[in-house]
């Protein structure tokens, strides 16, 4: 219901001029605005222009002019009220005003005091109706209002031009701000205060009015209980027609699980760059290892050899000796690399990981500065599958890392080890892990931290961000490898400033696993055949004269179906076969299933320096007896063939 300006406008209808200057005069002095007419056309003149509330009628002659006009004035306002002169010339015209809607009747012609009063009772009637209709359009607009604001879950609210007051904020700011709507009522502040101090320079509270525009924004809240949302806000100024701002008006929308959602693929996103970029760099890694190793397979064979003729104590065996050395010190360089591009055969056994990180943390005391605080959480005694040297090697390198990010200003290392059952939803937030029992090594720093940067490139081969002479940058690289080829995973946190905190989980077993145990104090000999199958000239002249001298008989072949046509001349004429596994034409594991399927009993013994396809599990599954990474030594390779040969009867049959 509106008020229209007609609402206190008055037409008086009288044929005497005296009269009618009478009554427009006396209206006119209690404030309304009057219109006054002799004749019921000049009335209808008037009102066909402007629209009234009430019309005085005192028309005598003809009086059904009174009751026409009445129909009339209807027409342009249906809610009009009509006061009626009592000279009407019957009762029936009285009836038909009264149908028409005349709603009073003068008593007294002409009195000025009786109309009057007439139409105070009839404005405040008027009156009285215009409010309770009021009053229930806004009740009506108000419910509607409150049910669209219950089913909106964005926060919005308005504010006064310049900030200082809120003139209205939903009840969803009590959800997402975790604040009372009427502390910000008390004091419009505490909405932008909320926001983290990160984010805050991203908002401007205090702009001048004409610097006001359309701004939109995500931030952070920190709520009362230190709990963080995101929130994407958006401001809008509502600007009257002339330009000027009438007021400030806001939405927010609470964004934290989309934020979540977005920061979890952006991980697993970040873990698959990292997985692919490690695949790729560790199969180059394997392949250069590979030619390595049968170079350093010639050089300390060839050298073992020439060891073994020339005099003792003498200047040759001094230098050969150097060149052993050297060998090994090679050796040791591909088995990091091998490491790292996930292809080290190490021989894994049950370790107590628990012992394994106290022997470490023991012995980085002595090296690590005071100002360096180290605390241990051991609550574990489960037992991994491992290599007890690379587990130690983890273990030195992530701790002496740690001390670097703290040498300066001293810290807290913190190492812990504790029990973790992993979970199929655990799998899927942290690449490579598999559902089951595991330990989790924690080795947490209270350092420099890393910058997102650094992060992304720290399992890189040669990156570092240690001065030169202080990192190599294989140290991260060979972690990743060893943790990689135990079937385990490993997580890094770092916050710049703040420190950093590297999770490793490794695969529990329920059992433990005895192997065998080779006595190594002395080269064992024999009388066996053996086919000896190599692609490098160098390595199967090396391998024949290092098993002739040690009493076999070597008949050997750099090519796998040349060897494998020999065989099948005469299965039963060879006690044992050595193969590489990297061969043309037919692999060392292709060439063991035909030589298996011919005699199934066949010892055989498996050497690779590289492979994607073949492992000792793998080749222990195919029937082969022997697996063994190159470079070969020969206190690597002769106790593995008097092993296999053994506890192979029909070796001895044979032989």
């Amino acid at each position: 219901m509106t008020m229209r300006r007609e609402w206190l406008r008055i037409l008086i209808v009288e044929d005497r001029p005296d009269q009618l200057e009478t009554l427009v005069n006396a209206l006119e002095e209690e404030g309304y605005e009057v219109v006054g007419a002799r004749t019921p056309v000049e009335a209808w003149e008037n009102a066909k222009c402007e629209g009234f509330a009430v019309a005085v009628v005192n028309v005598q002659t003809p009086d059904v002019s009174g009751v026409s006009l009445l129909s009339l004035l209807k027409t342009k306002n249906a809610e009009i009220r009509m006061i009626l002169s009592p000279a009407f010339a019957s009762l029936d015209s009285a009836k038909d005003a009264i149908g028409e809607g005349a709603v009073a009747f003068l008593k007294q012609e002409g009195s000025p005091s009786e109309m009057l009063g007439t139409i105070r009772r009839m404005f405040r009637d008027q009156l009285t109706e215009y409010t309770k209709g009021l009053e229930i359009a806004l009740a009506e607009r108000e419910e509607r209002f409150r049910l669209l604001v219950d089913h909106i879950k964005e926060v919005f609210w308005v504010f006064a031009p310049d900030q200082s007051e809120v003139w209205y904020v939903s009840p969803q700011y009590e959800t997402v701000w975790g604040r009372s709507c009427a502390s910000l009522l008390k004091d419009s502040r505490s909405l932008w205060n909320a926001i983290h101090p990160h984010d805050q320079p991203r908002f401007h509270t205090h702009q001048c009015e004409q610097e006001v525009n359309r701004v939109q924004r995500e931030c952070r809240i920190v709520r009362p209980d230190n709990t963080l949302r995101w929130v994407r806000i958006q401001t809008v100024p509502i600007r009257k027609p002339n330009g000027d701002l009438q007021s400030l008006a806001g939405v927010a929308e609470d964004i934290t699980e989309q934020k979540r959602v977005e920061e979890a693929l952006t991980k697993t996103e970040r873990q698959f760059r990292q997985s692919s970029r490690m695949e790729a760099i560790g199969t180059l890694a394997g392949g250069i290892a590979h030619d390595f190793n049968n170079i350093l397979t010639a050089i300390l064979g060839y050298t073992e050899l020439a060891l073994a003729t020339v005099p003792k104590e003498s200047r040759t065996q001094r230098n050969l000796q150097e060149v052993l050395t050297a060998g090994h010190r090679a050796k040791h360089l591909v088995l990091q690399i091998l490491t790292f591009s996930r292809q080290a055969g190490q021989g894994k056994k049950p370790t107590p990981l628990h012992m394994v990180v106290r022997e470490a943390l023991k012995l980085l005391r002595s090296t690590i500065p005071t100002t360096i605080e180290i605390r241990q959480s051991l609550k574990t005694e489960s037992t991994i599958l491992a290599d007890p040297t690379q587990m130690h090697q983890i273990i030195i390198n992530l701790c002496t890392n740690a001390e670097f990010a703290m040498r300066e200003s001293g810290g807290i290392l913190n190492v812990a080890l504790e029990d973790v059952n992993v979970t199929e939803e655990l799998t899927g937030a942290i690449s490579g892990l598999h559902i089951g029992p595991h330990v989790r090594l924690t080795v947490e720093d209270t350092g420099l931290g890393m910058t997102p940067e650094v992060l992304e490139r720290l399992f890189d081969p040669f990156f570092t961000t240690k001065p030169i002479g202080e990192g190599s940058g294989m140290g991260m690289a060979v972690v990743h490898g060893i943790i990689t080829s135990h079937k385990g995973a490993i997580v890094v946190d770092s916050i710049v400033n703040k420190g950093t905190k590297i999770d490793v989980y490794l695969p529990t077993v329920p059992t433990q696993v005895v192997e065998p145990l080779y006595d190594q104090t002395a080269i064992p000999t024999g009388k066996e055949s053996v086919l000896f199958v190599d692609d490098e000239e160098t390595i199967v002249r090396l391998g024949k004269e290092l098993l002739t001298q040690l009493g076999y008989t070597v008949e050997v072949y750099t090519s796998s179906i040349e060897a494998l046509r020999t065989f099948t001349q005469d299965p039963h004429r060879f006690d044992l076969v050595i193969t590489d596994q990297t061969m043309p034409g037919m692999t060392g594991e292709a060439l063991s299933r035909e030589l298996l399927r011919i005699r199934p009993d066949l010892p055989i013994i498996l050497c690779t320096g590289f492979s994607h396809v073949i492992s000792a599990e793998r080749a222990k599954a195919l029937g082969i007896q022997g697996y063994l990474m190159k470079p070969l030594a020969i206190r690597d390779l002769v106790p593995i063939i008097r092993h296999v040969l053994d506890k192979t009867p029909s070796s001895l049959a044979q032989s």
